[in-house]
């Protein structure tokens, strides 16, 4: 039952993680979520993200305690990372007899990293089923995407305005660090931030 289930959100992650690049898939899947995420539009537009981001984090948080093994999860990461340390020790002094041996133990190395690398998506897959229509939703109502697509298009502008340390009043679609819009550097900054005190205040 257990494989069932982590088998349907891996499918359902997928399918949401290529569905984000089709308009026609965003859009109806802002719509699904719109019933119930449309009553946070009460709040200003940077305490409704924080909220959404706050969810995400304790969210993405509790399914990595209860999804991930970290007593294993902490024994791989050493054991690759003591690997690395000799093989390039190894490496910088020409050691090809120790060379010979750590080619040997490369084999048992590279199913530790592929062990390493199934927890991390396995967890990440359960994380974007929540995430990604968050991110749609906000997406689609702060660039009122039902009324101004035109063509598939929109002006890429927000109508939501807030005022900011050293750029006084900017569109929350401003560009942040060149490319980022501010909404979605705000949401990051605040989930990664409130992420971090969750795993402290759960010792993760």
């Amino acid at each position: 039952m257990k494989r069932v289930i982590q088998n349907f959100f891996m499918f359902l992650g997928i399918l949401f993680m290529i569905g984000i690049f089709f308009p026609g898939f965003r859009i109806f899947m802002a719509e699904l979520v719109a019933p119930i995420l449309d009553n946070l539009l009460v709040f200003q537009i940077h305490i409704l993200i924080l909220i959404l981001a706050s969810f995400t984090a304790l969210y993405s948080t509790l399914i990595q305690k209860y999804t991930v093994d970290f007593r294993r999860l902490k024994e791989i990461q050493s054991r690759i990372s003591d690997f690395q340390k000799r093989y390039i020790k190894a490496i910088k002094e020409k050691n090809q007899f120790l060379l010979k041996r750590l080619e040997k133990e490369k084999v048992e190395i590279q199913k530790l990293q592929s062990e390493l690398m199934s927890m991390n998506f396995r967890s990440m897959f359960y994380t974007v089923v929540v995430t990604i229509p968050i991110w749609i939703w906000l997406w689609y109502r702060i660039y009122d995407i039902k009324e101004g697509m035109q063509g598939g298009l929109y002006s890429g502008v927000s109508s939501f305005v807030i005022t900011t340390p050293f750029q006084g009043l900017i569109h929350v679609s401003d560009s942040v660090l060149f490319v980022i819009p501010w909404w979605l550097f705000w949401y990051i900054l605040c989930s990664v931030t409130i992420g971090q005190i969750i795993k402290k205040l759960i010792k993760l």
